[in-house]
């Protein structure tokens, strides 16, 4: 699916974008949804006083309207793209569903060990531009060097906002799609504008036990993320998706 251009960006710059991935009528059931699944997840209330909150946001999103969003994580092109990143078997870690109406400040999510790949996948069901709330990156960061230098000195760059230098803002449409490594310190800045986004996490299967734990531990910090509908409807590939924590995690439940 991918060429060695775009594979090549992803590795090099930590991030890819790919433009009208969804079809307007598939895009158009996910949009639909999204309020009342947030809604089920976190209550009427969370969303009536989102303003106060500024951000609704829950983990294991698709598990509150399987019948919408798991068709979503079964479909072939998303898989493919997946499958182009992170080889022919990778683990489904959770997906989240969020609304946010304010800026977010710069981090990086969770730090694999070297050589082991944990991406996110994210599309926002808003036009977002820089001004509004775009995924906001500082290209590179992924890699171990930059990151410790931002570590350690960061803190005098990192207030600066969306001025910090080297920033580049993704701008997207509804039906654009974004992949970033989770170890690229990204921010977003639109204080005021609404963006729902839908977000789903991957990682390659481990092949270490430093890697194997910590796919458990992200499962321990996260608590959990799975729940039986996610088995009920699922075709092999999904299975295959989770059979890692399912086998070594689901005693911890």
């Amino acid at each position: 699916m991918l060429t060695d251009a775009q594979k090549h960006h992803f590795e090099t710059l930590g991030f890819l974008c790919l433009r009208d991935f969804f079809p307007a009528d598939e895009l158009q059931r996910y949009t639909d949804a999204f309020d009342e699944t947030l809604m089920r997840a976190r209550g009427l209330e969370a969303l009536e006083t989102n303003e106060e909150r500024r951000t609704i946001a829950t983990l294991r999103f698709f598990e509150s309207n399987p019948a919408v969003y798991h068709p979503l994580l079964d479909g072939d092109r998303l898989n493919e793209l997946i499958e182009d990143l992170l080889g022919e078997e990778y683990v489904f870690t959770v997906s989240e569903g969020a609304l946010r109406t304010h800026n977010t400040n710069w981090h990086h999510d969770d730090v694999a060990p070297e050589g082991h790949l944990h991406l996110k996948v994210i599309f926002y069901l808003e036009p977002v531009r820089a001004t509004t709330g775009c995924l906001c990156v500082l290209p590179g960061s992924h890699f171990l060097p930059y990151r410790e230098r931002m570590e350690k000195y960061g803190e005098d760059i990192l207030p600066l906002g969306k001025d910090v230098p080297g920033i580049y803002p993704i701008e997207t449409d509804p039906g654009d799609l974004l992949v970033f490594n989770v170890k690229l310190y990204h921010a977003a800045f639109g204080e005021g504008a609404k963006r729902r986004g839908i977000y789903i996490n991957f990682i390659q299967k481990p092949r270490t036990e430093a890697e194997a734990e910590y796919i458990k531990w992200l499962y321990q910090k996260d608590g959990g993320y799975y729940t039986p509908e996610t088995f009920k409807d699922a075709p092999p590939r999904r299975l295959q998706m989770l059979q890692f924590l399912k086998e070594e995690c689901y005693e911890l439940e």
